[in-house]
């Protein structure tokens, strides 16, 4: 059985982490599931990815003794409050009618009070220890950064399409729940591709989301991606300036990475310390795509101003802009679906066909 270190963020068969200043015991170490394991009635089928708060698993669950795939996020040792508040706000977001940008949660059973609203998320004992989880709907897709590290530069138009899609679901976040998501990265976001090849996003970790007035700092410093929390995070925070402001950056930062084939502050190797003060202290490397418009350069310059002053003044305004330069997000187009009984009418009307011309072939053959 593997696990995972978090200070490290590796995962490793092992039951204690040792490294350069860094020691995890394995109290502090969390299970990482295997094909085939068991979380009370759900099986879990494939990893998908393990971020800072918790990991996504493909699994499934036998429902009217048919197995079904779903989505299932497992809290980390030590993070099992992030995942309760997470699982609450997903709640009141989807009985706010949900969003086609945001999962779509499910119960954690299958028997008793299958309400989502009174019990969001779930919990059950694997070997010593009690696990919390969160069941969402099954979809099909990659996480952006791994999307980003086979083509680090995407067309500027699916990365202007994607960011405009996320900030569609972070506008509605701000807007039903008064939540900042505060946590905007390729590793927070699950893309699935249409039948037309664009882009389409689910934004799949709220864990770290807060009203302004009420954001955890620590727990921002200890989970978050370094190189994408915005500056005002990390500077005066008894008299820091939160709001929307501060998702516009980070939507600012997931377009410059897209438009730049790099991320803005090189993280990868570095101590999340040294990342947090080049993010306080140093500019941004200009964009500089010759191949767009100034304007558009403009755009993404003021969404990343290290003052949330200086920037558009909510995601909305910021996604307007980037519709004026590149056109709306084209609608999804669905296919028709054939429904099972027409289908199995159709196959068998192919096999009589068959046998027919096979019984005229033989006779023939006869003659």
């Amino acid at each position: 059985m593997k696990r995972y270190c978090p200070r490290s963020e590796t995962i490793t068969p092992m039951f204690s982490v040792w490294g350069s200043a860094r020691i995890s015991e394995a109290g502090e170490l969390s299970v990482i599931f295997d094909y085939g394991d068991f979380l009370g009635d759900i099986e879990i089928t494939r990893l998908i990815r393990v971020m800072k708060t918790g990991a996504l698993y493909e699994a499934r669950r036998r429902i009217k003794n048919k197995p079904k795939p779903i989505l299932i996020k497992v809290a980390h040792n030590g993070c099992e409050e992030l995942l309760k508040r997470e699982a609450i706000l997903m709640a009141k977001l989807n009985e706010s009618g949900g969003h086609p940008m945001l999962p779509v949660l499910q119960p954690p059973y299958l028997v008793g009070d299958a309400n989502v609203k009174q019990r969001p998320y779930g919990k059950v004992a694997f070997g010593n220890e009690m696990k919390y989880y969160i069941v969402y709907a099954h979809t099909e897709g990659e996480f952006l950064r791994d999307a980003l590290l086979k083509n680090p530069q995407p067309w500027y138009l699916h990365a202007a399409w994607l960011t405009i899609s996320v900030a569609a679901a972070v506008a509605f976040i701000h807007g039903k729940a008064q939540h900042l998501v505060l946590n905007l990265s390729p590793d927070t976001i699950l893309i699935r591709y249409d039948r037309d090849g664009i882009p389409r996003p689910l934004l799949m970790d709220l864990s770290l989301a807060a009203p302004p007035t009420d954001i955890n700092f620590d727990e921002l410093e200890r989970y978050s991606m370094a190189a994408y929390i915005a500056p005002e995070l990390l500077i005066d925070r008894e008299k820091g300036q939160y709001g929307a402001q501060t998702d516009v950056y980070g939507l600012g930062v997931l377009l410059y990475e897209m438009l730049k084939g790099r991320p803005p502050y090189i993280y990868r190797l570095r101590r999340p310390e040294d990342v947090r003060q080049d993010v306080r202290l140093l500019p941004i490397p200009p964009l500089d795509r010759t191949d767009l418009s100034s304007d558009i350069n403009m755009i993404v310059t003021q969404a990343i101003d290290k003052s949330p002053m200086r920037r558009q003044k909510d995601v909305r305004t910021f996604a307007k802009e980037l519709v004026a330069k590149f056109g709306e997000v084209p609608p999804e187009r669905k296919g028709r679906r054939i429904p099972p009984q027409y289908l199995a009418a159709g196959a068998a009307v192919v096999l009589l066909i068959v046998g027919w011309l096979l019984f005229v072939a033989t006779l023939q053959a006869g003659a």
